[in-house]
């Protein structure tokens, strides 16, 4: 499966173009998929991570959102196609959600399009590498997905996600790099967040005198 340099100010144009074509009475995740088009699986799991970047969100979205993610990622690392299910791909955003959130990856990503460019390639080519990053992003989509009450579990792997994705579309080893401890980092916060919850819940079964 063979990708193309989608970013840069080709890219932001044509996130801005999409922003554009939403329809009044929102879009549904297959719709907007499909607008997508010919940018291709990594360019859909960075479209996707834009809930999460920002402070905007789409309530109920991480596990739909992750769950395409998810998808994508494993067509990455069979280098194939996957389908999505219906229940994914029915899930319906409305306009005025879409258009801010689109509006919002396009100036996240315009403080760094300076500063992309190909380097350190051995990163970002080849079939092996591709399957090992599709893998973390995986991961960071499992992550995504997990409806905790705590801070940074939508942000942390939301930004490992795309800096993998960027990085793997416009070959910046750089940018990949980043994506590998942004997934560092954001394993280790949902470990140490476990092992907190789990502390707090044996103190409290300890407390109302409940052997755990």
């Amino acid at each position: 499966m063979r990708r193309k340099s989608t970013c840069g100010k080709v890219f932001t144009q044509r996130v801005s173009d999409l922003a554009q074509d939403i329809p009044s009475e929102g879009i549904t995740l297959k719709e907007f998929l499909d607008n997508i088009g010919e940018g291709g699986q990594l360019f859909s799991c960075m479209i996707l991570t834009a809930p999460f970047l920002l402070p905007v969100s789409i309530p109920g979205s991480s596990i739909p959102f992750g769950l395409a993610i998810l998808l994508l990622s494993i067509g990455i690392i069979l280098d194939k196609h996957v389908f999505l299910p219906k229940r994914v791909t029915h899930y319906n955003i409305s306009q005025e959600n879409v258009v801010k959130l689109l509006n919002g990856i396009v100036r996240t990503l315009k403080r760094i399009e300076k500063f992309i460019k190909p380097r350190i390639t051995v990163l970002c080519s080849g079939k092996r590498i591709d399957q090992i990053n599709g893998i973390l992003i995986a991961i960071c989509s499992i992550l995504l997905m997990l409806p905790l009450p705590v801070p940074l579990t939508d942000f942390l792997p939301a930004y490992a996600i795309l800096f993998l994705a960027l990085g793997s579309l416009e070959c910046d080893g750089y940018l990949v790099m980043a994506g590998y401890v942004m997934t560092f980092i954001t394993t280790s916060y949902f470990l140490v967040t476990g092992i907190i919850g789990l502390d707090v819940i044996i103190n409290v079964l300890s407390y109302l005198g409940i052997s755990p």
